[in-house]
């Protein structure tokens, strides 16, 4: 026997591990056998074997895998295997190794059982030799050698991995532990990536079901080395550091599953804004971590890379779209997590720290609440009072808040936030002057188009209801009901106006009605037929029933659409604007309608329109057809009628068409205030294909119509309508009589509701046949695809939103009755916005000085004075609008001076000032002619006057001003402006 056999009798070891098969061929390999050695070799490891039944050892040898539990079953095996030197059984294979696992010490075995083994002995599995095989490694990292408990670990987790391997490297410590962790921690449902063991992965794992139960049955050597390698500084960062070992802390203490929950908590509980109540909480948070105590830092850092993850989470939430087939989205419900933090946050005590949050729904709940009640506060007490500009100012402070936390982008609040915005805007509009008595009924249509159809399509959203929180309703119902007592103000003003031009017949000439609308709009269209000039046909909708205010929104969505607005009256000589009529009373589809299409005040039925509207002598011979709600109806797989359809496609048919979906979904229970192209029955067919087709598009109404809010009936014996009568009875409040020829009516004689809070039939969504603004006011819009011709004639627009409608703060400009005209800082060399600033500040102190009241009294107060409340409306608060502040800060710019003097044709800096106020007032994007005009340029010089501005602003060859839509339109960068031209500070 050799010397290096020669040993003493050994300690008892720890029971052994189960054996890999790199571990047995490790073995095995490391034997060399002599002639008549016995080939059985005992190996000490866990008398179970799944591998198989043979193996594979190098220089052609294989050797077949037994176990036995016990010293009897060793002899048993041992007798009966057929891998010995001697034996002589049939088919024996007498260079094959029997490899036996035991977990028998040498001592219980006996000097008689060793005899018939390889060297009398029973080998150990050599740990750190047997990994370096499963690697196929040439060495190993010193590093992973000094992690003594990894070897076993290492090839215990082997067993159930097939890693790859690496022949002829060294074996790194952070490659190993990486597979090594992802293995172990890994559950059924959730497989974790050794090259992706980050904190977000972490928190992912552990919400997996099983993560703790996988934790907890690693044993504790090999539990504590791995969390000492993925909680180690230096390899992933001190922040990353602090929160796994958090993370890990709360499997500890039992609370391994609501990591995520208990680190928004946290971040809640451990930022640097929580109140001091918070102390007692922590105290309560830090119980969840079990044995470990954790320093603020570390909670902290946890926190804030629990908010990382779940912002992560949300982001993608927003994004998956779940298949048809699938009931839920995949992955982490991050709702579902918010609302366990919330629970906790309750549990702990820390109501008042997640108020504050920005991610956790009681800080979303908090900021709500703060917008409601700076909302309630910022109304004003009367209709012709507005609103205080410290308590707007609050509420803007309140709103950006609410705006800033995350959960506020969510997809659930997107009509919470509108109805906010909405409400921001209303306080604006309130701010303007309540309007005095209407010159002419038709100024009064045309400023309630540009203006106060806007306040109804705001007002309309709020109406609507909202119940993000509590006490947003009552706020939203106190702003409403501010806004209706100043329209009920302009109505009356409009009704007397309306009534006295009616009964005299007086109509501005210019001014368009219903009655001949076909005439002076759509005749100069139609009358060309496209094969002699090739100029565009007509797509002209009437639907049915459609506000001033329902068309606003719907104008916006066809430009953000890429349709160019214009002005189609081409027999006036005035500014371009969005344009109105008159509808013919009373405001009911049979007269209005009727008239529309049969060129004079008449009620008639839908088939004398299509006969009527068809024969007119102005087409001149033009093929023009008129479509019906049953022909907007296709078969299965159609959009439109195929009658309809095939007209579309034909260049020399000018078309018209009635949608009733508004109209119709009034004599329904509930109110629709806003709506979208999509909603309006065929008409995103009839866009597409007038789109291809490169039609004119024309959309008006017949009537408006108003919501029902409340509305109270008024018993009468003489109803034709929901809001008119024959007037057999002497008109009430809230009613005027009409007569005159534009009264379609017996006698041309009717009484009508202006009051919009009262009705004559039965409640329903909503009411026309009344002579409030909202019914009278019929819109005008005019639109062609970008890229296509316009109609000879046509004038193209700039944006028509009222100014109040994006100003940053109320009472920033006066109540234009044309929102396109501009304003008294862009006219050119007349006004800069400094002087006007100036003016303002002067005419307001002069007030000051009059009454006696300054800028900071309520204006509530001042509209209480009795001497001035009903006469004089009360200052509106100055401020210089975004566009008059860029500007000014331009005419200090010495790039800007230095630009201006290097213009090969010169220009003043006014004329350029106009056009930046204008863009910047458009939100950037203005036709080449509209620009020009809003400078005080003629259109023959829109061109150029556009280049001359390129070489103004595009400062280093930057595109600050570039061209878009062909040529068409000018796009402004204004963050790019204020960069180049080193503005930044001065423009906020």
């Amino acid at each position: 026997m050799s010397t290096h056999d020669i040993r003493t009798t050994p300690e008892r070891q720890p029971r052994p591990r189960p054996a890999h098969p790199a571990a047995v061929a490790q073995v095995l390999e490391a034997r060399s056998f002599t002639e008549g050695e016995p080939r059985t070799v005992l190996i000490r490891a866990e008398p179970r074997w799944s591998g198989p039944e043979r193996l594979q050892l190098s220089r052609g040898r294989t050797a077949r895998v037994a176990a036995a539990v016990s010293p009897l079953a060793l002899l048993d095996v041992i007798t009966t295997g057929r891998a010995t030197a001697g034996g002589d059984e049939e088919g024996s294979d007498r260079t094959e190794i029997l490899a036996v696992l035991t977990d028998a010490e040498e001592a219980d075995l006996g000097p008689g059982l060793l005899a018939r083994v390889y060297r009398n002995r029973v080998y150990p599995i050599e740990p750190w030799a047997v990994v370096r095989r499963i690697f196929g490694a040439r060495d190993i990292d010193p590093r992973l050698t000094a992690e003594a408990w990894a070897a076993e670990a290492l090839i215990d987790a082997a067993g159930q991995e097939n890693w790859p391997k690496s022949p002829g490297t060294v074996l790194a410590r952070d490659t190993a532990l990486s597979r090594l962790s992802a293995a172990r921690l890994s559950t059924t449902d959730h497989r974790l990536g050794a090259d992706s063991l980050d904190a977000h992965a972490l928190f992912t794992w552990s919400l997996a079901s099983g993560a703790a139960e996988r934790l907890a049955s690693l044993r504790a050597q090999e539990r504590q080395g791995i969390t000492a390698w993925l909680t180690d500084p230096e390899r992933v960062g001190t922040r990353a550091a602090q929160t796994l070992t958090a993370l890990l802390a709360l499997f500890d203490g039992g609370s391994g599953a609501d990591a995520v929950p208990v680190g928004l908590v946290c971040a809640a509980l451990w930022a640097p804004n929580a109140p001091a109540s918070a102390d007692r909480a922590r105290g309560r948070a830090e119980l969840l971590f079990g044995p470990h105590r954790l320093d603020d830092d570390t909670l902290a850092a946890f926190g804030a890379e629990a908010e990382a993850y779940l912002r992560v989470l949300l982001a993608g939430w927003s994004r998956t779209v779940a298949a048809e087939d699938e009931p839920t989205r995949a992955g982490p419900d991050p709702l579902a997590l918010l609302a366990r933090a919330d629970t906790l946050a309750q549990t702990l005590g820390a109501e008042k720290a997640a108020a504050q949050s920005y991610l956790l729904e009681a800080g979303l709940q908090a900021r709500y609440a703060e917008v409601a009640r700076a909302l309630a506060r910022s109304v004003p007490g009367s209709p012709t009072a507005v609103p205080d500009p410290r308590r707007v100012r609050e509420l803007d402070r309140a709103a950006d808040a609410l705006f800033g936390h995350v959960l506020a982008s969510q997809d659930r609040h997107r009509n919470t936030r509108t109805r906010i915005r909405m409400a921001r805007r209303l306080l604006s509009w309130l701010a303007t002057p309540a309007p005095g008595p209407f010159g002419t009924a038709a100024e009064a249509v045309q400023q309630h188009i540009d203006d106060h159809s806007w306040a109804d399509l705001a007002v309309g959203w709020i109406d609507d209801g909202d119940h993000a929180h509590p006490e947003l309703p009552a706020a939203f119902g106190t702003l409403s009901a501010a806004v209706r007592a100043r329209r009920h103000i302009v109505d009356e003003r409009f009704a007397v106006r309306l009534a006295e031009e009616t009964r005299s017949g007086s109509v501005p000439e210019k001014f368009l009605v219903v009655e001949d609308f076909a005439r002076r709009v759509l005749a100069p269209v139609v009358k060309p037929s496209r094969a002699k000039t090739g100029t565009a046909p007509l797509l002209f909708v009437v639907l049915d029933g459609a506000s001033a205010a329902v068309t606003a929104g719907l104008a916006d969505e066809l430009r953000r659409q890429s349709w160019a607005e214009y002005d189609p009256v081409t027999d006036s000589d005035g500014v371009q604007h969005r344009r109105s009529m008159l509808a013919a009373l009373p405001t009911l589809t049979k007269v209005s309608r009727g008239s529309l299409f049969a060129g004079e005040l008449l009620e008639i039925e839908q088939q004398e329109e299509r006969r009527r509207f068809g024969a007119h002598a102005f087409w001149r011979g033009a093929d023009v057809r008129l479509f019906h709600k049953a022909d907007l109806r296709g078969p299965s797989g159609h959009g439109l009628g195929s009658e309809l359809a095939e007209a579309l496609v034909d260049p020399a048919v000018h078309v018209a068409v009635v949608v009733n979906t508004i109209d119709d979904r009034l004599g329904e229970d509930r109110a629709v205030a806003h709506w979208k192209l999509e909603e309006l029955l065929g008409v995103t067919d009839l866009l597409s294909l007038a789109r291809t087709g490169g039609r004119a598009l024309v959309i008006t109404s017949d009537h408006g119509h108003i919501l029902d809010h409340g509305t109270a009936k008024q018993p009468v014996p003489d109803a034709l309508s929901a809001r008119h009568r024959t007037g057999t009875t002497a008109a009430g409040p809230g009613e005027l009589v009409l007569t005159g020829r534009r009264v379609v009516a017996d006698d041309n004689r009717i009484t009508a509701l202006w009051d919009t809070s009262q009705r004559y039939g039965n409640r329903q969504a909503g009411y026309h046949g009344g002579i409030a603004l909202a019914e009278v006011a019929i819109p005008v819009l005019a639109f062609v695809p970008h890229g296509a011709p316009a109609p000879k004639g046509w004038r193209e627009l700039g944006p028509q939103r009222p100014h109040w409608w994006d100003s940053e703060a109320p009472g920033d400009g006066t109540n234009s009755a044309r929102p396109n005209a501009p304003s008294a800082a862009m006219r050119g060399p007349r006004k800069t916005a400094r002087k006007a600033a100036q003016k303002a500040v002067e005419k307001q102190l002069t007030t000051e000085q009059k009454t006696g009241q300054g800028a900071l009294l309520s204006f509530d107060a001042l509209d209480a004075a009795p001497d001035t409340a009903e006469t004089t409306a009360a200052p509106a608060p100055i401020a210089i609008s975004r566009a008059g502040r860029l500007v000014e800060a331009l005419r200090a710019s010495d790039i800007m001076a230095a630009q201006i003097e290097a213009l090969p044709r010169p220009e003043q800096f006014d004329t350029i000032a106009a056009a930046v106020g204008a863009l910047v007032d458009a939100h950037g994007v203005l036709p080449v002619t509209v620009l020009a005009e809003r400078a005080g340029k003629r259109a023959p010089r829109a061109a150029g006057f556009a280049a001359t501005l390129q070489r103004a602003l595009n400062y280093d060859q930057a595109d600050v001003l570039i061209l878009t839509d062909n040529g068409r339109s000018l796009r402004l960068d204004i963050a790019l402006l204020k960069r180049q031209f080193g503005i930044e500070e001065a423009a906020k």
